[in-house]
């Protein structure tokens, strides 16, 4: 077998054999086809140079000025117009840094000179005295490199080193990185007048391209739901909140994403979706591959005239420049994209899928720089290291600073091996260092204030080292540099932070009295228990009503979940209410399927979608929670099948009553108690709990204490339902019970909330009177002490309410 290496070898020289008739035959079919690629072309024209075929220079007179690098096809130009007598060549080699041999800068120096010599004689340059302030700021974030601009710039401002009308043409943020120029030009003070963008930027790096590529996700994902065409919610909500529809659309792309995630829209209609023009342009279906060019451009027109419209304007009534014209122009180019793709289409003949279509596109765009250029004499100016060339500043802010970006990294794309390239006199990537040092020590030779800006982190193999250019300038060159070096620390809280613990201020008082007499709300079973657990959480989500925004998920969430059972359980049964459940009616509806089904669609109409009256069918994930939920609800109904007959009293009886407290304090309190029935002579209080949990206790006061791990909270919510109802029904003999649905499949499952007993075996609760005064009195207790005004919401003991906490990120526990 051929070993790893060996068969990388084997593969690379196949391709090598074949490349030149390959090569040859790509050029013969792009002849015939009067087409060429950019190094073809430079090629022939260079071949047709030396020959002399070339036709005349009209031009009086060449001058090429501050040129340096060449390749070999540039250099056969060069020599042809100096031969014809029309070319002249200046050269910018005046920094000692650049005529420095031992620097790469210099590596094109004397060849240049030599054989490319000026015809006039300039003045011999004075040579700035003093040194060159330097300072190097590493900062740990890649965009924080263009927010520092902003101070940078700010001080160049007050100390007037920009000059007086905020015009004068001395100052340039140089990005190494074409992904900063958008933040960058956000960062720029507003009282700079007057900027010019010269550089390209990735129109595949741009929001409209962002935008194209969620409308191909959305063109590719229309489905049938309850027989209408819609769109999947996780390809509907991107787009409503991409900034150009925020700003096209504004309140109706809100209102409509909110009402997506109120009412678990999963499968959103199109219908529902056509708000705005724009929405439905973008959510009609683009089925026709031959249609899908004019649907496109459409949209970007739209785009291209509405946002004009909604930018903001400046004190003139004119659209501001940084917010809409950058933006305008990459439309522009993405418009252009899609009429290149549809010329050669229709060019060839030939039609594609829509999905083809797509990536074809955005493999176009991917490669398309969009060029800003810009008037050099005047204003801030902003430009990558290519457009420096013969221009000098007094400041220059250099942005990606880091080794790999400024210099680039070296490895070079080709086939061509590098002793190969280098023996035919092929670019190298000592010849792109050495172009890259020109650059550098050329463009800093006349400033007079440098800032070096470099990102510090460390991203997989991407090492956070600042260029090595700041090196040469610190140990090779210190006499002509002050350097100065700075890291940006971001001030982190530390993870450690001090207890929480709010006092009862007035104001907190006066929301606590709502839950009294008088007030307009009322405490919960599940209310009590989350004080228990944590008061601050209590504060914060009971009595602050703070809690976690609405997200949309298949998932159906534990509270959701619980209440589509409750409600299917209480529907079950609402007919039988003060009527015997026997064993023939449990079995009669164990049988009926649709029936079941028709209950939890119905149910998830109800909490779920929450339009009540719109039953739907069931779908995808949802589907299957239903199937889970149907097992439940047939294992409860076999679970009662070994309690009949009993006599069914309520379902989900609502209370809401004034509790007397010892302190005279009168508190309201609520709840839902899920079923009360009568068997065997008892009055059974039921709860659902669709989780797991424990149905016994060791003491009445473990109901309270906050210090138990694992305190037997849905054992204190029964007794509190039978405690209300008690008072109410003070002749029932009360037995609590508690549904915990995930273990009803135990054949040894029991309802009957247990005491444990020392070295005996639990007794269950059959009448609750026997721990109602004691119950009472540890409630009255807790009541006591939520409405205290002394007594301060402090952060749970134990931490285990933190792991499902909306606000653990707020108190750090």
């Amino acid at each position: 077998p051929i070993s790893e290496g060996d068969k990388t070898k084997h593969d690379f020289l196949e391709i090598w054999e074949v490349l030149h008739s390959l090569y040859s035959t790509f050029k013969e079919r792009l002849h015939a086809e009067g087409w060429a690629y950019e190094g073809m072309i430079f090629r022939e024209v260079a071949e047709k140079a030396k020959k002399l075929e070339l036709p005349e220079l009209k031009d009086e007179r060449l001058v090429f000025i501050g040129l340096n690098g060449h390749s070999l096809s540039e250099e056969v130009l060069l020599e042809y117009a100096k031969k014809r007598g029309v070319a002249d060549f200046y050269w910018d080699y005046e920094s000692p840094l650049v005529r420095d041999e031992s620097n790469r800068a210099s590596f094109f120096l004397k060849k240049n000179e030599l054989r490319f010599h000026s015809q006039l004689t300039l003045e011999e340059e004075d040579i700035p005295e003093g040194k060159v302030s330097v300072d190097v700021i590493g900062i740990p974030s890649f965009v924080g490199q263009a927010k520092q601009v902003h101070p940078i710039l700010r001080k160049l401002l007050e100390e007037d080193k920009l000059g007086e009308t905020h015009l004068v043409p001395n100052t340039a943020n140089v990005l190494a990185d074409e992904n900063l120029l958008l933040p960058t030009l956000y960062s720029i003070p507003e009282e700079i007048e007057k900027i010019n963008v010269t550089m390209g930027y990735g129109l595949g790096n741009s929001s409209v391209a962002a935008l194209m590529n969620l409308i191909f996700e959305v063109q590719k994902n229309f489905r049938m739901a309850d027989g209408q065409l819609g769109v999947y919610f996780r390809f509907v909500l991107p787009v409503l909140t991409h900034s150009y529809v925020a700003k096209i659309v504004g309140k109706k792309a809100d209102d409509l994403h909110r009402d997506i995630l109120a009412y678990n829209r999963i499968v959103v209609p199109t219908k529902d979706l056509n708000v705005h023009p724009l929405l439905e342009r973008i959510f009609l279906p683009m089925s026709d591959p031959q249609q899908l060019p004019a649907a496109l451009k459409e949209i970007l027109s739209h785009l291209h005239r509405d946002l004009t419209s909604s930018a903001q304007m400046t004190e003139e009534g004119e659209p501001k420049v940084r917010s809409v014209d950058l933006e305008r122009e990459f439309i522009v180019q993405y418009y252009k994209a899609v009429n290149r793709i549809e010329d050669t289409m229709k060019e060839l003949k030939v039609s594609v899928q829509t999905d083809t279509f797509f990536r074809l596109l955005k493999k176009l765009v991917a490669g398309v720089s969009v060029s800003f250029e810009g008037e050099p004499l005047s204003g801030l100016q902003v430009m990558g290291v290519l457009e420096t060339r013969a221009i000098d500043f007094d400041n220059l802010v250099l942005l990606s600073m880091n080794e790999g970006v400024f210099p680039a990294r070296k490895a070079a794309n080709s086939f061509i091996p590098y002793r190969l390239r280098r023996g035919f006199g092929l670019p190298t990537y000592e010849h792109q260092d050495s172009v890259f040092a020109y650059h550098f020590y050329r463009m800093i030779f006349r400033a007079k204030r440098i800032f070096m800006l470099y990102d510090t982190r460390t991203e997989g193999a991407k090492a956070a080292e600042v260029s090595r250019y700041f090196y040469q300038l610190k140990h090779l060159y210190p006499e002509h540099f002050e350097i100065r070096e700075q890291i940006v620390v971001y001030e982190v809280p530390s993870l450690g932070a001090e207890p929480i613990a709010i006092l009862k201020s007035p104001e907190i008082a006066r929301s606590l009295s709502r839950f009294l007499d008088g007030g307009d709300r009322a405490l919960s079973a599940s209310a009590i228990n989350k004080y228990l657990d944590c008061p601050l959480q209590f504060y914060l989500s009971v009595v602050e009503e703070l809690g976690s925004e609405d997200e949309l998920s298949e998932k159906v969430e534990s509270d959701v979940f619980g209440s589509i059972f409750h409600s299917v359980m209480e529907w079950i049964y609402s007919e039988f209410t003060g009527k015997a459940v026997t064993t023939d009616v449990l079995k009669n509806i164990l049988k009926n399927e649709k029936y079941l089904e028709s209950l939890l669609q119905q149910s998830f109409a109800k909490h779920y979608f929450k339009r009540e009256n719109e039953v739907r069918p069931l779908y995808g994930q949802i589907l299957l929670i239903a199937e889970i939920l149907k097992k439940y609800v047939r294992q409860t109904l076999r679970y009662d099948l070994k309690h009949t007959p009993f006599t069914y009293l309520e379902s989900e009886k609502r209370f809401e009553e004034s509790y007397a407290l010892p302190s005279g304090k009168s508190v309201r309190l609520k709840g839902f108690i899920d079923r009360v029935d009568e068997f065997d002579g008892k009055t059974r209080i039921i709860d659902y709990k669709t989780g797991k949990g424990t149905l016994s206790f060791a003491a009445l006061p473990d109901l309270f204490n906050s210090e138990i791990e694992k305190r037997p909270k849905a054992v204190m919510q029964v007794f509190l339902y039978s405690l209300i109802y008690a008072r109410e029904n003070p002749k029932a003999s009360i037995m609590p019970s508690i549904y915990f649905i995930q273990s009803i499949f135990d054949t040894s499952f029991n309802s009957v909330v247990e005491e444990k007993v020392p070295k005996g075996a639990p007794e269950p609760v059959i009448d609750f009177e026997k721990y109602r005064l004691e119950f009472k009195n540890l409630l009255d207790q807790c009541l006591d002490e939520i409405f205290d005004v002394e007594t301060a919401f402090k952060q749970t003991v134990t931490g285990k309410p933190c792991e499902w906490c909306d606000f653990r990120t707020v108190c750090k526990k």
